[in-house]
Formats: structure tokens, sequence, C-alpha cells
């Protein structure tokens, strides 16, 4: 009895551990599907900001696109070097990046690569946990072990969720600030308005609205996840109460 009770325990946590990578992957995957998926989405909220007026200097939108995609090509390994990328700005064309502003983007492409290869283990971790409860529980109590691990692990989530984002309203800028000191070990990521242009195109309003994108894609995802997992539970349950009668 003691052995099953253990089994059953060990297979709840296996199930667990796959939710929880399953909303690991589902939360990279929707920051970069706000970067990079979606069409025109920089361009719309610099037009929204007005982000070009932010500059020091005037400036296109296009030119103001042209360098964040840049900044994100080189975030996500498919540029080498931001040394090329030049904007017009007064009506002289020159690099936009200055040293300090590499320094700190190099930082910022070092994380979002972990962030993929995270991803990637998660990826590997999810599958040799699904393949672990199929050779132990077969198809149908898998499916059920699965639903009942994702809703688990999507509580335990939501309350960490919610607390960040009670945070984020109460006061986003310092969560930013936190988040900076928890993600980078040195202080280039605290930029001046005066010499460095990537912190007045990269405004707190664009990355607020990134990260209500990012939180609305993963949330509909999860949401939609949750109630797959419901019906496959309810669906064992109609089937043992028919079993029993």
């Amino acid at each position: 009895m003691k052995n099953i009770y253990r089994s059953a325990h060990t297979h709840n946590i296996a199930a667990f551990i796959c939710g929880l990578c399953l909303l690991l992957i589902l939360l990279i995957t929707s920051l970069q599907a706000v970067c990079y998926w979606i069409p025109d989405w920089w361009r719309n909220e610099y037009a929204k900001y007005d982000t070009p007026s932010n500059v020091r200097g005037e400036m296109s939108l296009d030119d103001a696109v042209h360098v964040t995609e840049d900044m994100l090509e080189y975030c996500i390994g498919r540029l080498d070097t931001l040394d090329d990328t030049e904007a017009t700005i007064d009506d002289v064309t020159a690099p936009f990046f200055t040293d300090r502003e590499k320094a700190h983007l190099a930082d910022c492409r070092e994380l979002f690569l972990k962030g993929i290869q995270v991803r990637a283990v998660a990826c590997l971790l999810l599958a040799a946990f699904v393949t672990f409860l199929y050779v132990h529980n077969g198809k149908q109590k898998t499916s059920v072990l699965l639903a009942k691990g994702y809703l688990r692990s999507l509580c335990f989530i939501a309350v960490l969720a919610a607390v960040i984002a009670v945070l984020c309203v109460i006061d986003f800028t310092q969560v930013f600030t936190v988040f900076h000191h928890i993600f980078f070990d040195n202080d280039l990521w605290i930029l001046n308005p005066r010499n460095d242009n990537l912190i007045n195109i990269m405004q707190e309003d664009v990355f607020s609205d990134a990260a209500m994108w990012i939180a609305g894609i993963w949330l509909a995802a999860d949401v939609l996840i949750a109630s797959v997992s419901l019906i496959v539970i309810r669906k064992d349950r109609y089937s043992v109460n028919s079993a029993v009668e």
C-alpha cells in the first residue's frame, strides 16, 4: 500500500512539473510573439506614443522602427553587431547606439538567448516526464494526471503572477528597476536620456504595454489549456461513475 502511495505521489509531482514546464514554455513564447511575430507591433506603439518626438533631435518613425528591429535581431542572435545600425537625426545619418548602449544590449542578448535555451530544456523535460507517465499509467490515466498537474501548477503560478501584477499596477517603475537588478550584474542598464537615445525610444509606456500584451497572450493560452484539462477530468469522472453504476 505504501509503495502504491509513493508511486501515485511521484506521478502527481511529475505531472505538476509538466505543468510548470508548459507554463514556462508558453511564457517565453508569448514574449517572443510580442517582440517578433505580431506585424507592426512596434510601429503602432511608437506611433501611439509619438516616440520619435521623445528622441534628442528630429527623427522619423521609420528610423525608430528600423533601429528597434536591428536591436531585436541582434538580441535573438540573427545580427552579429549593432555597429552598423544607423539613423538620421536632425538630417545627420550616423550610428545610433552608443558604446554603453551596445554593452547593455550585449547583456540583453545573453539574457534572451538563455531564455530560448531554458525553453528548450523545458521542452525536453516535458517530453521526458510525459513519457515517464505514459509508460507507467497508459494513455487515459496519463491524460488525467497531466490535466490535474497542469491545473495545480496554474494555480501556483497564478498566485505569483497576481502578486507581480498588483505590484506593477502600484509602481511599474519599481518593478522594472527590481527586474534589472535581478537579471543584470552591472549598471549599464541605467541610461541617461540626454546622452543615450535607446532609453528615449524604449519608453516606459512601451515596456508597460509589452508586458500587458505578453501577459494577455500567455493568459489566453493558459485558459484554453485549462479548459481542455477540465474537460478531460470531467470525462474521466463520468466514465468512472458509469463503470460503478
